[in-house]
């Protein structure tokens, strides 16, 4: 798995023309993401020398959205050698997550919504694109499917993908969402998803069908919602 293009942002010399009029912290960014992409060529190709591609599966997402985290070294001596006052964090952001708001670390949805990819050539359609919801979990009992390995007799949270990758229509597995993090939290039923950003307690609730998602606060105007989903997070 690849760790990049997490900070520290060390891209491949190669890519510095590329986009040397490009303004940071994007410049950075746009460069840690075609060293990502170069890497996956590399992996690829080899994958294809060695005849493997058609019955390998290749699953692509991120764990997070764009970080806009800025950090600098503020000690000596410090475990990575480097000296203080070394900036060490993803200057500050670069990435995008569209009309989504919010990044890395929160629960709104340019936090927590990543991109995903799966590609085995053999056995799955190419190009297509499905909208429904699913979440890394979901992967492990997949890749079960596709290789023809029984389930261990546990119960499992995550479900296959396979009947949403076989239809656009099929509905998402995953009526409510959870996320927990320390003392905050977020569920999430259909368009709603309340969240609690601080200490725990349920302080905003945003509709994801808004045309500007999550920027409205409902909590007050809707408080038979924001009942029913802090009861769905207490179950």
């Amino acid at each position: 798995a690849f760790n990049i293009p997490h900070y520290p942002e060390q891209a491949d010399a190669k890519f510095d023309e590329r986009y040397k009029d490009m303004k940071m912290p994007r410049q950075s960014y746009a460069k840690m993401i075609s060293t990502t992409d170069d890497r996956m060529g590399m992996v690829v190709k080899k994958l294809e020398e060695l005849g493997l591609r058609e019955n390998t599966i290749i699953i692509f997402m991120s764990d997070n959205g764009a970080s806009v985290e800025d950090c600098s070294i503020t000690e000596d001596d410090h475990a990575s050698g480097l000296p203080k006052g070394h900036h060490y964090g993803p200057f500050g952001g670069g990435g995008n997550a569209g009309k989504w708001r919010g990044a890395k670390a929160t629960y709104y949805e340019g936090g927590i919504r990543v991109p995903a990819i799966i590609s085995f050539p053999s056995k799955l359609p190419k190009g297509v694109v499905r909208d429904q919801a699913i979440n890394a979990m979901d992967w492990f009992p997949t890749i079960m499917e596709l290789c023809g390995v029984p389930l261990p007799e546990v119960k499992l949270d995550g479900q296959s993908v396979m009947p949403i990758i076989k239809s656009a229509d099929a509905p998402t597995h995953h009526k409510v969402m959870h996320w927990h993090f320390e003392k905050r939290w977020a569920v999430r039923e259909g368009d709603w998803k309340l969240i609690s950003s601080h200490r725990g307690e349920a302080d905003f609730l945003g509709n994801l069908a808004d045309e500007e998602p999550e920027r409205k606060n409902y909590i007050t105007e809707k408080p038979e919602i924001a009942e029913k989903l802090l009861k769905l997070h207490n179950e």
